[in-house]
Order: structure tokens, then C-alpha cells, then sequence
């Protein structure tokens, strides 16, 4: 299981227990770590201030978590949704926010779907390697704005996706005609960015890359970590460099989302 919903779901199990235990004046406060789990600390802030309000409890977690604390996120605004707030419908809402009032809208009956996100890796690996993968869980109509990491690949990289209704075929195709430059707006897409900026790199491709300012606050400086090819503990750094096949001096932090990435990477 990822370590963000295992941080999320401690972090829940000890609010439960804090609520249960008895109301006296010398109850200590609670203190819960989130580690470096942006998203627990965006969805916990909302959900203490809605259902915990005066509660001695702080939120807390590695440096990085901290330094991240107040950036523009779309997940601040998911939460609130998740928690009955009415946030009015922008007309250039962002593809997670839309995903957020659909799965709300559907609750309880919500089809789990795999990650896009994590998928692009894999996407990465075909268009520098060559070959094909089968990808389970994943569908065209997906909610998920990453989902168009399979257009961007098929158009740029000559990486072709297939759907099935057990999940995704990718294949790369050798007589795609290479592009010498590529422009691309990361406003919505902030996590594809590692996986397609590091495609270019090793394919020789220009990257124009715009709409890159949350990219600074994501788990590392992902603008600086590519630059240099740093991992900085950086989840989705770290799979990206491995695919690209630059040397990574930390493979744990890749537990926080894919903790099956290096023994699906190692069978490769």
C-alpha cells in the first residue's frame, strides 16, 4: 500500500481515538505527523478546522512537508468539496477538482480506478527503450486529468495506447516521425512533468515547458531536480531518473505512491 494512504489513515485512526478518549482539562494535545504526505496535510487542515474546531491538535511532518505549507493547490479545494463546502464551478476548472465533485456526487457507488500518474513512467520507459506494456486498471473515460499523458505520448513519442476492458496496451512505434521540440503547459498536469521532461532529454527532444510554478512546490523542486537529475526524496523524481537511466541514490521515497515500482522495474 502506498505510504500516503497509510499516513492518511493513521492519521485518521488517531484523530478517532483522541475523540473517544475522555474530555478533561489536562488531555494532552495531539500531535499528528504526516511526514511528507501533501496530501494528508491539505485534507486534514479542512477536515480539523470543519470537524475538530478549537481542538488542541497540530498538524506537523518532515521539513519539505512544511516548506510546502501554503502553496497553491487544487487539493485544498478538493477537500472542501469532500467536505460540503460549496465552491462554485470555475469555467477553467482544473481536472481534479471536476473528479472530486463526480466522485461526491457518486458516492457510495465510485469505481476505483488505477493511477495515471504513476502510468506515465511506464510511458517514459517505452518511448526511450522501445517494446511494449500491458497496463491493468486504467480506461479512456478516466476522471482523472492524467489521463492525457496517453495522448501526449502518442502524439509526440510515437508511443500508441490500445484499450481493453482489462486495461491498457502501450507499444512504441519506430516509424513515428520524431518531433525536434515539443511545448506543453504543466498548469494541469504538474506530476507528468518528471516522466515527459526526462523523455525529451534522452530522446534529444526540445522541452518548451509552461505553467510550471506549483512544479517549486511539489515534493522537491522538481524544476531544479530535473535540471540536475536529483531525486531530493522525491517519489515521482526517482522513478523518472531510474526510467531514464540516471543514476538514483534514494529508491525508498518511491514507496509514498508505487510501492511495487522497483520489482515491476526490475523484471524489465
Amino acid at each position: 500500500m502506498p505510504d500516503d494512504v497509510i499516513v492518511l489513515h493513521d492519521a485518521l485512526q488517531q484523530l478517532r481515538d483522541y475523540s473517544r478518549s475522555p474530555l478533561t482539562a489536562n488531555r494532552s494535545p495531539l500531535i499528528l505527523n504526516l511526514k511528507n504526505c501533501g496530501t494528508a496535510l491539505r485534507f486534514l487542515q479542512v477536515h480539523l478546522e470543519r470537524c475538530y474546531p478549537g481542538e488542541l491538535i497540530t498538524l506537523t511532518g518532515d521539513p519539505r512537508l512544511m516548506e510546502r505549507n501554503g502553496a497553491p493547490t487544487t487539493q485544498t479545494t478538493s477537500a472542501l468539496i469532500m467536505h460540503g463546502v460549496d465552491v462554485p464551478v470555475s469555467p477553467d476548472e482544473s481536472p481534479y477538482i471536476t473528479m472530486t465533485r463526480r466522485i461526491v456526487q457518486a458516492y457510495p457507488y465510485i469505481q476505483l480506478e488505477r493511477d495515471w500518474s504513476s502510468a506515465a513512467f511506464w510511458y517514459e520507459y517505452i518511448a526511450i527503450h522501445g517494446g511494449e506494456l500491458q497496463l491493468e486498471g486504467l480506461t479512456d473515460d478516466s476522471l482523472q486529468g492524467d489521463r492525457i499523458v496517453a495522448d501526449i505520448y502518442a502524439e509526440y513519442f510515437g508511443v500508441t495506447t490500445t484499450f481493453a476492458p482489462e486495461g491498457v496496451n502501450i507499444k512504441h512505434h519506430t516509424s513515428h516521425i520524431k518531433h525536434n521540440s515539443v511545448s506543453l503547459n504543466f498548469e494541469r498536469i504538474p506530476d507528468l512533468y518528471p516522466a515527459i521532461a526526462l523523455t525529451c532529454e534522452r530522446l534529444g527532444i526540445i522541452l518548451h515547458a509552461t505553467g510550471t510554478e506549483r512544479l517549486a512546490y511539489k515534493e522537491s523542486n522538481r524544476l531544479e531536480a530535473v535540471a540536475r537529475h536529483e531525486t531530493r526524496h522525491d517519489h515521482r523524481m526517482a522513478m523518472a531518473l531510474l526510467v531514464a537511466g540516471f543514476p538514483v541514490d534514494d529508491t525508498d521515497c518511491i514507496a509514498k505512491s508505487y510501492p511495487t515500482f522497483l520489482e515491476q522495474f526490475m523484471q524489465l
